[in-house]
């Protein structure tokens, strides 16, 4: 295999992984939020929003996530929902990733001490206030290496959505073998650029995670909190 060859094989994964990529941050950003909002109604006194939140939890974790994916873009279309490719790899990819996210954010929140709440308390904080300013930075320090090791696991994941047709690094990779007869030579090509986007990503959580890391900072395990009466 000549250099030329190469380089002809690699134009097609290139653009396939820049839908990758795509594919990754928009998941990415929306998990966060969608996993955060689940995370606050998951720890609501109210327990309509509490069952809510447990049981999309529940349902997202109990079942795979290819599953999920093939009830969006085939399952919805019989009930008059059709969306492209595209969105509904980013949706399914949002709503397994938001309901994991859930769960890691209630466990970095339920981490901070009680008397970081009654401190707060104390100051004259707002809930909102209190959440923001006190909360959610140590609960990010507790959960970060987590949070770095789930987002790379959701960028491998991506390669899911070939099965339903969506063009990424993947999708790329397998039409590129199927036109060359070259399987090896292509996976092979494939697998080191997500090798390399991967490698990409944990430096760039490792760099940031020394920048969030306080001297002297210790999580310990605190108390359950119910946040809507911190």
């Amino acid at each position: 295999m000549d250099l030329a060859t190469l380089r002809m094989y690699l134009a097609p994964l290139a653009e396939g992984t820049v839908w990758t990529l795509a594919l990754f941050f928009c998941s990415a950003f929306l998990a966060v939020a969608l996993g955060l909002v689940v995370c606050l109604c998951r720890l609501s006194s109210s327990r309509l929003l509490s069952r809510g939140a447990r049981f999309y939890i529940e349902v997202i974790r109990g079942t795979p996530l290819l599953l999920q994916l093939f009830y969006i873009y085939y399952g919805l279309p019989e009930m008059g929902v059709v969306i492209n490719g595209f969105v509904a790899g980013v949706l399914g990819l949002t709503l397994n990733f938001g309901a994991y996210l859930a769960e890691l954010f209630r466990s970095g929140i339920q981490s901070v001490d009680t008397g970081q709440y009654e401190a707060a308390r104390a100051l004259g904080l707002g809930k909102v206030q209190r959440l923001r300013r006190i909360v959610l930075p140590q609960a990010l320090r507790t959960v970060f290496p987590a949070l770095g090791n789930y987002a790379l696991v959701l960028i491998k994941e991506t390669s899911l959505v070939a099965v339903i047709s969506v063009y990424e690094l993947m999708r790329a990779g397998e039409m590129l073998a199927g036109a060359t007869f070259q399987a090896l030579t292509v996976y092979t090509m494939v697998g080191v650029i997500y090798f390399a986007m991967c490698s990409v990503l944990s430096y760039a959580f490792r760099r940031s995670e020394k920048r969030l890391t306080v001297p002297g900072y210790w999580s310990g395990a605190g108390e359950n909190h119910d946040i809507s009466k911190a």
